[in-house]
């Protein structure tokens, strides 16, 4: 349950610091760059969902 609840902020946090880098480097809103932030995002989930199962279990 812990690794759930860390992963899923650690989803939003990691979307929201991946827009902000985006739009520093000024790329434009398309869909691709919708897909490198979700991807971004839910590869950063799964590192902290299975950092967090490691340690915990």
């Amino acid at each position: 349950m812990t690794s759930l609840l860390l992963s899923a902020a650690a989803f939003f946090v990691a979307s929201y610091f991946t827009r902000r880098w985006l739009d520093d480097m000024g790329i434009a809103k398309t869909r691709t760059r919708g897909i490198v932030i979700f991807t971004a995002a839910a590869l950063v989930s799964y590192g902290v969902g299975f950092v967090v199962d490691r340690i915990v279990a």
